[in-house]
């Protein structure tokens, strides 16, 4: 058991892409996990398309692809009275959503940078994590012990000394490290130990889960193909694989007492929705349990008031409910941006700010994640509480083509933004980060945000925008950026282009030059001549067409602003 730069606790998908992102930069670290395998619970389903970018930059988007949900089949929610084997067995509305087959494909037609250079993938938590704990196994710069907990820490000046038990023989045992990331899930006793508080409440409810397996497809998909079907009764089928694996979950009040269900019964009782149990052939009950809903944020990501270094990722710094899938893809992206700042400062070229950064731009996105997803569940109560308030015979009036049914219907088709909001996905901003550089032109974006819309911008703090090459039409300006800063240059002149390698040389800058004169459509888009991105793919600096005022002077202010020095 060795000492390393870092120690991550938690092993979930955070963990993981955690350790994953530092092994990419060289930095060893320790990753802990109390459990010996993966997760049983089917958790998140859905990897989000910013999500796939980052497991794209790590090298493993491909790898997931193959693991999960065949890219052939939709992401389709239908809307169902109930599955029935009578005449009131009805879907009432659907949400037609692409596979990433034709999402890809319509990325590639369209091509005018609004579209992300990965669409979203289907995949259950359990492969996810069986794969990625395969991968950090077998990872040289990750030392991973599993059956161990957390134990305690003490944080000083020079650094970390974490206590952790194994669980098998009870022997404990330390660990130093320079920093920790808290990876270790919603109930996070690090987070305890360093005195930090959710800032956030329970919803009024529990749902109660059964995770299971059946061939029985002819019957669950008497109303079609589906990746999610809601009841109006209070029940969700998922379905986690296109083959065998369901998860049934059903709405119920905080008080009930669920010690006598019977998991059997609940996913007919669910499949039934409104109308009576539905039996299906059940080959395995995998788990069942009762979880409660809860929007929540850390009241701060960092230890010591924001000095210190512990940090957290994940549910440890903020928990929604599953609507719109922003739970674990939150986490990714916080864990790519700890991951790459960390390493900056342990190989001695980014500074103090950078660290300063992470809460700055994560903590925001968190917020606003956290209060939409608890909009899209929004959605679904009301729908719930229009069929509760309701006579039940209202459900099943053939003759009022206007009544309830068609409520349900055009209330789920107004609001349908969940699984679609590309704006809460890919169009957040880090413009007022202490690392990012912005002059007074920068400040002049007078769009007004839109949740379901990414606009393409190369405004310092965005994410620029993918668009594939005129002249490879394969490959994405993505694909040509380095696991440092990169600098995209449209210009034929290489005098800037020069004094940057120079400058970056000098300061011992990680920096990638792409040259791209002969790329009127990207540049179109992109609209500046040069363009600085960050390791995480958004922009540090960007100038304008046509302005060649630029010094050494200058570009040293802008290296050391970037890296936080």
């Amino acid at each position: 058991m060795s000492d390393h730069p870092v120690i991550v606790i938690g092993a979930g998908p955070v963990g993981l892409v955690t350790a994953l992102t530092l092994a990419t930069y060289g930095i060893a670290t320790t990753l802990v996990d109390e459990n010996e395998q993966e997760t049983r619970w089917p958790k998140m389903d859905v990897t989000n398309c910013r999500s796939m970018e980052i497991l794209r930059r790590l090298g493993l988007a491909d790898g997931l692809r193959e693991r999960g949900v065949p890219i052939q089949h939709s992401f389709d929610v239908l809307f169902s009275l109930g599955l029935s084997d009578g005449p009131n067995g009805q879907t009432l509305a659907k949400w037609d959503l692409p596979s990433p087959r034709e999402a890809r494909k319509l990325a590639q037609e369209r091509n005018d940078g609004t579209l992300p250079r990965e669409p979203y993938q289907r995949c259950s938590q359990t492969i996810f994590e069986r794969w990625l704990r395969e991968v950090c196994s077998k990872t040289p710069k990750i030392d991973f012990l599993t059956g161990h907990s957390f134990g305690s820490l003490l944080e000083d000046e020079d650094g970390i000394t974490t206590t952790i038990c194994s669980k098998g023989t009870g022997e404990t045992s330390s660990i130093k490290s320079k920093f920790m990331i808290a990876c270790d899930g919603a109930r996070s006793p690090i987070r305890d130990a360093i005195e930090i508080t959710l800032q956030g409440d329970p919803l009024p409810m529990k749902l109660y889960l059964v995770h299971f397996r059946s061939r029985d497809l002819s019957r669950l998909h008497s109303q079609g193909q589906f990746w999610h079907i809601f009841f109006v009764s209070g029940g969700v089928l998922i379905s986690q694989d296109e083959i065998e694996t369901f998860t049934a979950h059903l709405g119920l009040p905080a008080d009930f007492d669920t010690s006598q269900l019977d998991p059997h019964e609940l996913i007919y009782s669910v499949l039934g929705g409104a109308i009576e149990p539905y039996k299906i052939e059940v080959d395995e009950i995998i788990v069942s349990n009762t979880w409660y809903p809860k929007l929540a944020v850390a009241d701060r990501y960092r230890s010591k008031e924001g000095a210190g270094r512990v940090f957290l990722a994940g549910d440890s710094a903020h928990q929604n409910v599953p609507t719109g899938g922003y739970g674990m893809n939150t986490g990714l992206a916080d864990a790519y941006d700890i991951s790459w700042k960390l390493a900056a400062i342990l190989q001695g070229w980014g500074g103090k700010t950078l660290l300063d950064s992470y809460e700055t731009e994560r903590r925001p996105v968190a917020v606003r994640n956290v209060e939409r997803s608890g909009v899209h569940m929004g959605v679904h109560l009301a729908a719930w509480g229009m069929v509760r308030e309701a006579p039940r015979e209202a459900l099943f009036d053939e003759q009022d083509k206007e009544g309830l049914r068609r409520s349900i219907a055009d209330h789920y088709l107004t609001h349908d933004g969940e699984n679609k909001e590309l704006g809460i996905e890919l169009d957040y901003s880090f413009k007022d980060s202490p690392i990012v550089v912005c002059g007074d032109s920068d400040n002049a974006d007078s769009r007004d945000w839109e949740p379901r819309k990414y606009h393409p911008s190369t405004l310092p703090g965005h994410r620029a925008p993918h668009v594939f090459l005129e002249q490879k039409p394969d490959t994405s300006i993505f694909d040509l950026c380095g696991s440092g800063f990169t600098l995209v240059d449209f210009a034929p002149a290489e005098n800037t282009r020069k004094a940057f390698v120079k400058v970056a040389k000098n300061m011992d800058v990680p920096l990638t030059v792409v040259h791209l004169p002969d790329e009127p459509h990207v540049k179109g888009i992109w609209q500046r001549d040069l363009v600085l991105l960050r390791p995480d793919g958004f922009v540090a600096w960007s100038r304008v067409a046509g302005d060649d005022s630029i010094s050494e002077d200058d570009i040293i202010a802008i290296l050391e602003r970037v890296t936080g020095r």
